[in-house]
């Protein structure tokens, strides 16, 4: 099983003792690159399959401006209109319904992970702890008498299912 690498950092913003775990990509996949691997071992050309996902994008990208969600791959991803507007009360004004308004909000593509992937990737997924510089750290595996560490629990914090946003929406976990 391949390891994915991450390092910790300090929230600064709520204050001393607060870190949270950072994964480190190895690097990006362009479509090309992924369309050829995709194309290992099967009779369909890369550039094909390449025409295929390009003209199937694009049908999405036209019915998600019509409002629709758009299941990318079955039980995969789910690609949607989201809108990212609120208010609040402040110490003249109570916040209504009425007052939330699109024009006042940011329009933003949302994007979600199915439940079923999100699992299998915990079952399947080791990581490796490394330092600034990549170097892997040896990690001390603390566990309290009569207890397992599971995988995704809560010691010092976060929880089962809780996973980065996507740039530019959610993820379901």
């Amino acid at each position: 099983m391949a390891r994915v690498k991450y390092t910790v950092r300090e929230n600064k913003k709520l204050g001393k003792h607060s870190f949270y775990a950072v994964p480190i990509p190895n690097d990006t996949l362009t479509f090309a690159e992924l369309c050829r691997e995709a194309c290992d071992n099967t009779s369909i050309e890369p550039s094909i399959m390449q025409a295929a996902v390009t003209d199937f994008m694009k049908v999405v990208q036209r019915n998600v401006l019509k409002g629709f969600r758009c299941n990318l791959g079955d039980k995969f991803l789910t690609v949607y209109p989201n809108l990212q507007c609120s208010v609040k009360d402040t110490d003249k004004v109570t916040a209504t319904a009425k007052m939330v308004n699109a024009a006042n909000g940011r329009s933003r593509l949302g994007c979600t992970v199915s439940i079923k992937f999100s699992q299998q990737f915990a079952a399947e997924v080791s990581w490796q702890k490394v330092d600034d510089r990549g170097v892997a750290i040896e990690e001390d595996n603390i566990v309290e008498e009569g207890k397992e560490h599971q995988p995704g629990g809560k010691p010092g914090g976060g929880g089962a299912g809780v996973n980065p946003p996507l740039p530019g929406g959610t993820v379901e976990g």
